[in-house]
């Protein structure tokens, strides 16, 4: 009967709080409606949260996410009901009693106390929403904050490191979980500078071992940034998240940055259809007169949907492809290498003649592997002359020669890139440069070009 109280009361909290929600869905304004999908999305195991969102994303106008939230709020609480009938039948002291939503509510400090003693106690996607947790911990007090585990889907630092942690298998997941729980004395530490130290190295192994990096001081910047994130890695540096945002608020922005990188994403026929006409009027954009060329970018950045200058690199990795459509993380993630290789192929094939040659020469031009997804790196390449001299030779008016030999690259190099994924971190230097040297030998490039990164700067 004591066991039953609590049960019965869970269950009635979360048929009451459903109706209150569903009597509330009209009234809800556009970040009651984000705030109420990611805390519940957020218990939700990743398959199970793929087939419940489907396309559903953030940037929907709100009158389509107001008709999409009765459904999910209704499947959802179906599921949380399934699942605390199921801990009823588990012990009350044991770590598989607890449901998702009862780890939501607690302390990092309680439940990895509580892993400790048990590691098996929690599912691999339950281990993975701890560790992404975790890595949220900057201090002793946010450590033992019991709303914290609720409060990170507010972050683009948690989702992305949640991302992260689901593209990785169960034995990674099992080695960083072993990893916390043999620093768990300290972790219980009552002492807050031994804690934080605790904290610092358990952050900078996860960072490490999932090749992302995330400054301290940006775990929580970009509160309630729309999801899916447009560009996951914008907030690993802080300047090139500054210049991600002002280039949105284009009425600030430094028009010929602006333009730069606007043109940069557009397709052939875009450039002719907007560009060629202003560059017929005026022998440079730098004559154009200030008030037409902010109109005219306003215009172009909204055609751009949420293309990005590294989706040449993201396609590899996450699915952004550059012509076709862009595949959500979720699912790319789940497809078979074949099944990537095969889309990836089938981008090549959509690109223009302008989209292809981008792709190669931003390859060449990035001397680390980092480099390929460092939007600061990638906004200051678009300044040299030598690359837009390279992309021209590929694919400007004089070009036909090489149209053949820029496919044949093409097929070659995302082969190779998309192989260069599945290594280790450690071997990805090597292999980056083997496709550089690659390219630059297919198009008769200079040998020094391709390293050191001295001699290329940041262009």
């Amino acid at each position: 009967m004591d066991r039953q109280s609590p049960i019965e009361a869970k269950r009635r909290h979360l048929r009451q709080r459903a109706q209150q929600l569903l009597k509330r869905v009209n009234r809800m304004d556009d970040e009651e409606l984000r705030w109420t999908v990611r805390v519940f999305a957020d218990c939700l195991p990743p398959k199970q949260r793929l087939a419940f969102l489907g396309a559903y994303s953030e940037h929907w106008p709100v009158e389509d996410r107001r008709r999409f939230l009765p459904a999910f709020i209704q499947r959802y609480t179906q599921v949380a009901l399934d699942t605390l009938e199921r801990s009823a039948t588990v012990r009350g002291g044991e770590l598989a009693a607890l449901t998702d939503e009862d780890l939501q509510g607690m302390s990092e400090a309680e439940k990895w106390s509580l892993l400790a003693d048990d590691p098996g106690g929690l599912s691999s996607d339950q281990l993975r929403h701890e560790l992404a947790r975790l890595f949220m911990c900057k201090s002793f007090d946010l450590l033992h904050d019991a709303g914290l585990s609720e409060a990170a889907v507010e972050y683009p630092a948690y989702h992305r490191i949640q991302e992260a942690l689901e593209a990785r298998p169960d034995a990674r997941i099992g080695e960083l979980v072993q990893f916390v729980v043999e620093r768990a004395a300290r972790l219980r530490s009552r002492t807050p500078h031994e804690v934080e130290a605790a904290l610092a190295q358990i952050r900078g192994t996860i960072s490490q071992r999932l090749e992302i990096v995330i400054p301290p001081d940006r775990l929580f910047a970009g509160q309630m940034v729309r999801l899916p994130l447009e560009h996951p890695d914008q907030l690993s540096d802080p300047a090139a998240a500054e210049t991600i945002r002002t280039l949105g608020d284009l009425p600030e922005a430094d028009p010929s940055t602006a333009l730069l990188v606007v043109a940069d994403l557009m397709t052939q026929r875009e450039v002719e259809e907007h560009l060629l006409p202003l560059q017929r009027r005026y022998r440079s954009f730098a004559e154009v007169p200030p008030e037409e060329l902010r109109a005219l970018l306003a215009r172009l950045w909204g055609r751009l949907g949420d293309r990005r200058l590294t989706d040449f690199a993201e396609r590899y990795r996450s699915g952004r492809m550059v012509a076709e459509r862009k595949v959500a993380l979720e699912v790319w993630n789940l497809l078979p290498r074949e099944e990537q290789l095969t889309i990836l192929e089938r981008d090549n094939r959509s690109m223009d003649p302008g989209q292809a040659a981008r792709h190669l020469i931003k390859i060449f031009f990035s001397f680390q592997y980092d480099t390929l997804f460092d939007l600061g790196f990638h906004i200051g390449l678009l300044r040299s002359p030598r690359y837009h001299s390279l992309v021209r030779r590929l694919a400007g008016p004089e070009a036909a020669s090489e149209t053949l030999r820029v496919e044949t690259l093409t097929r070659t190099v995302t082969r190779q890139m998309h192989n260069l994924g599945a290594l280790a971190p450690e071997a990805r230097r090597a292999g980056l440069q083997q496709i550089r040297a690659l390219i630059a030998a297919a198009l008769d490039l200079p040998g020094d070009l391709t390293y050191p990164a001295g001699k290329e700067g940041r262009a």
